[in-house]
């Protein structure tokens, strides 16, 4: 009876210990559940060539299934030196329904955040966006219309200042959107593109007599030009101005500055530039300078 006990032991050990892997088309599993799908892995050993697992899938003792790998890093690793691409299908379920994390295909990949479906981005665009950093750190302007190549070393009251010769600072791409000598920014495809620029005026006595026509203002702005070579008048597109105002008489010298943000929408071509214009006293000649220390004279535009 004895004998027989042990017997009966010795063969319930062997079973657990036979099935304690299981092993589909090979004899050597390498997992708690190994399938061969092509039944050419070896009969021994834990050496595989990529192409012996690249058609076996494996359950391991940790709870990751591999397919085409025998050796999951993830919960579901289907990574290895042949085809290792996932499918998948649609879903009617709720993103709610289906909860965060899920993925389905609907005429593209959408992935749930838990309370809408939101789209996955699956491929990276052909041109990475357009930045420009530029600042100004000289008082060289064009005066009245862009359209003169003289520039003046010096800004006039009552008149177009157009913000010439920056410095680049940082233009990502073919770095040569941004002209920085003229100011001119050309878009190199359709979309949108935030721009914004600030100047201060180094400190000046604000004198000039009240005039309800004529305010005493400083203003920043963004004249968009079409996409030939013009620069006059009938060349542009759009303008956007951003004003700031101020008192008629100041007790001593001040800063007088501006700054405008504004996004466009721009073809090809298109060209975009950055001027100002102020009334701040009776001087009507190209004397006056920016504040060029300190770094408040600066230029970014962004393509969104």
């Amino acid at each position: 009876m004895m004998k027989k006990n042990c017997l009966l032991i010795v063969m319930t050990l062997s079973f657990h210990c036979v099935f304690s892997q299981v092993g589909i088309n090979t004899p050597n599993p390498q997992g708690i559940l190994h399938i061969d799908g092509q039944k050419d892995n070896p009969v021994s050993g834990s050496t595989f060539t990529p192409a012996q697992q690249s058609n076996d899938i494996l359950v391991s003792s940790a709870g990751k299934i591999g397919a085409g790998t025998l050796i999951p890093v993830a919960k579901v690793d289907a990574r290895n030196s042949g085809n290792g691409a996932i499918g998948f299908g649609t879903s009617s379920l709720t993103a709610p329904a289906a909860d965060e994390g899920a993925v389905r295909y609907n005429s593209g990949v959408e992935y749930s955040n838990g309370n809408e479906w939101l789209p996955l981005l699956t491929a990276q665009p052909t041109n990475n966006k357009v930045i420009v950093i530029a600042a100004k750190t000289n008082n060289n302007v064009k005066l009245a219309t862009p359209s003169i190549p003289t520039i003046t070393a010096g800004l006039q009251n009552r008149a177009s200042n157009y913000l010439v010769d920056w410095s680049k600072t940082f233009e990502s791409n073919s770095g040569t959107n941004f002209n920085a000598a003229t100011g001119i920014f050309t878009a190199p495809r359709n979309g949108i593109y935030v721009a914004s620029f600030t100047t201060d005026l180094a400190p000046l006595a604000i004198n000039y007599t009240t005039d309800p026509l004529n305010p005493i203002q400083i203003e920043a702005i963004w004249q968009l030009y079409d996409n030939t070579t013009g620069l006059a008048v009938t060349n542009i597109v759009n303008t956007v101005k951003c004003v700031n105002t101020m008192s008629s008489n100041s007790v001593g010298n001040i800063d007088a500055g501006s700054n405008c943000t504004a996004s466009f929408y721009m073809t090809a071509g298109q060209r975009l530039m950055p001027y100002i214009w102020f009334n701040l006293n009776n001087s009507i000649v190209a004397n006056f300078s920016l504040n060029n220390t300190g770094g408040y004279n600066n230029l970014t535009i962004a393509e969104q």
